[in-house]
């Protein structure tokens, strides 16, 4: 059944919930592109858009990148022979950050719309199991 079929069995009073409830959940692209561009290392952006466990995984490969990148390549200079890996990983770590951003700069307006549908998508299964349990 349609997004359609289904808003048309609500009450008036449920689709008023429903779209303040999408007004207020709405998510600004402008302001998700600007978290992008001034935090998108730490994940900022992904946490404002909703996706958390992204958010944290962003944070992770920034700061497991610098130190074992910054770590690794002091140790360099030191004469470490192990030091080169450790730099190695931390590199690999930050370019693996620079992929997912790079993919987050084409993705953002999609990312957006995708979060909105799942909370107009939740929100109707609610109104559903209230409407078939009364």
């Amino acid at each position: 059944m349609s997004d359609l079929e289904r808003m048309s069995r609500l009450s008036e009073k449920q689709l008023t919930i429903l779209n303040g409830e999408l007004q207020r959940g709405r998510k600004s692209t402008l302001t998700a592109y600007l978290l992008w561009l001034f935090l998108g290392t730490l994940g900022i952006h992904k946490f404002y858009l909703g996706k958390t466990a992204w958010g944290i995984v962003y944070l992770l490969l920034t700061v497991f990148g610098w130190s074992t990148g910054g770590a690794g390549l002091l140790l360099v200079l030191t004469g470490e022979m192990e030091a080169e890996r450790m730099a190695t990983v931390g590199l690999v770590l930050l370019a693996l950050l620079g992929l997912f951003l790079l993919i987050d700069l084409f993705t953002i307006p999609r990312q957006i719309r995708k979060h909105e549908q799942q909370l107009k998508e939740k929100m109707l299964a609610d109104f559903e199991r209230q409407n078939y349990t009364a």
